[in-house]
């Protein structure tokens, strides 16, 4: 017994360089590496139409699978303040409801898609107070897939069309520089 703790304390001066050795860095990088082969992120236009149908803003994102999930739900929220779920909601093939609450007032959320998640879709956004007063809020998007994310861009990595690498969307940091 007394060979294998002096054998242990040998090599803990070892194994505490092999670890510092593993940076974070390069665990990141591997573990990036791993997701994107199974799961191959892509570059989408993200479009906000106006109440006409024009865009009103867009986006290019470099998204993978749970990304793209997030482009057809919606968190609502109103100055700032999220709608908090009364229960489950209610969900379908192509269909999200919830009622939800905020300062004691209650709405109805419903998110619609229509279109293929795979390549071009369009997200309906609906929250409707339930009090009967016709307050409420609609918005539309449209998503549709560019291709392949550019050479060194990561999942949430974002630009305005046409410009520069900008902020992560999942990160919130600045990776264009």
């Amino acid at each position: 017994m007394d060979k294998l703790h002096s054998r242990a304390r040998a090599c803990a001066p070892m194994l505490a360089l092999a670890l510092a050795a593993c940076s974070q860095p390069q665990a990141q990088a591997r573990l990036e590496a791993r997701q994107g082969a199974m799961d191959r992120p892509s570059l989408w236009l993200a479009q906000a139409l106006d109440t006409d149908g024009r865009v009103a803003a867009a986006i290019e994102v470099c998204a993978d699978g749970a990304m793209r999930d997030g482009f057809a739900r919606a968190d609502a929220e109103v100055n700032g303040r999220p709608c908090h779920p009364r229960r489950d909601g209610v969900e379908r093939r192509g269909l999200f409801a919830v009622r939800c609450e905020i300062d004691e007032r209650r709405f109805g959320l419903t998110v619609n898609r229509r279109g293929d998640p795979a390549r071009a879709f369009t997200v309906s956004f609906a929250l409707t107070a339930l009090d009967g007063s016709g307050v409420g809020a609609r918005q539309v998007r449209r998503f549709q897939r560019l291709g392949p994310c550019p050479a060194g861009w990561r999942i949430g990595d974002q630009r305005r069309p046409g410009g520069e690498r900008g902020v992560n969307a999942l990160a919130g940091t600045w990776t264009g520089e």
